[in-house]
């Protein structure tokens, strides 16, 4: 039985829990402290589901992204190719909750249009704790989905209240979105890849650089775009994020010109002189427009 490869994401402000909830969920363990996503980690996880006309063997390609407004770019980029997206909010802040329909649905769904989306209110073990309740979510998500009437089996829904601390409907959320993914409606687009490209190259000249934030994404995506495989270049990219001791949440401008000077040393083991130095020149131009 050869697997069905879906990629979704997962969105949602900074500690919400999105790399909690994938090491529950792919390992069975949680991570009691908050660790910055840098860039997205791409995890995958197999999922074998009864469907009505055949049983399914489902690879689910899992990207967690960086949970930081202002990347703008580095998140469109990301977004290119999603088939379904969930979106994560903290039941502890209430702030979590408006961002989703804020910025992480309408950044979404600048490049993707229209995808099948879950909605989760994690920390559900933290109930004295609660600034928003799940019927508050439910009334979000309530203006998203619509059409899917009949698409999930009996007993799947769209919303869940989850824990990443003691597993509560953390399996059953990521099959909820296996199945909305398989029951995908629309044919395929030929030239989606393409303008999914243009938009995120399109969010990539909109982004101020003259900010912290805004210059770290367009270097950031700049790498990236000389990879054809996108995961080899997040991997390396955080490695050397982390190597400059940059705070994604909080770059500072020396902190992005030592990320531009390890990026290029990474480059040179596979780029010509001369476009290691077209790409550290354009990159060094960026950082020294931050404001101090």
């Amino acid at each position: 039985m050869n697997p069905v490869r879906k990629k979704i994401a997962l969105l949602g402000d900074s500690a919400v829990g999105k790399t909690s909830l994938i090491r529950r969920f792919v390992f069975d363990q949680f991570e009691d402290s908050h660790i910055a996503t840098i860039g997205s980690k791409v995890t995958m996880k197999r999922l074998v589901l009864p469907r009505p006309d055949r049983t399914v063997n489902l690879k689910l390609m899992i990207w967690d992204l960086i949970g930081r407004e202002g990347y703008r770019a580095l998140h469109a980029r990301t977004f290119a190719g999603v088939h379904g997206a969930i979106l994560v909010a903290d039941l502890t802040r209430q702030e979590t909750l408006e961002s989703l329909e804020r910025y992480w649905i309408p950044s979404l769904m600048k490049v993707v249009e229209s995808v099948p989306l879950v909605f989760v209110c994690n920390k559900s073990d933290l109930k004295k704790e609660f600034e928003f309740g799940p019927d508050d979510l439910t009334e979000t998500a309530s203006r998203y989905n619509i059409g899917l009437d009949g698409v999930l089996p009996s007993g799947l829904e769209t919303v869940y209240s989850t824990s990443a601390k003691n597993g509560s409907n953390v399996e059953t959320m990521f099959e909820s979105m296996g199945h909305l993914v398989l029951a995908e409606r629309t044919p395929s687009d030929p030239v989606k890849a393409l303008y999914e490209s243009l938009v995120a190259t399109g969010v990539q000249r909109t982004t101020d650089k003259t900010t912290p934030v805004g210059a770290l994404d367009a270097i950031m995506v700049d790498f990236c775009a000389g990879y054809d495989d996108s995961r080899t270049a997040m991997l390396i990219l955080r490695q050397e994020i982390a190597r400059a001791g940059v705070d994604i949440n909080d770059p500072t401008r020396e902190g992005i010109f030592r990320t531009v000077e390890y990026l290029a040393e990474a480059e040179s083991e596979f780029k010509d002189e001369e476009d290691l130095l077209a790409n550290l020149e354009r990159r060094l131009g960026w950082a020294h427009r931050v404001k101090e």
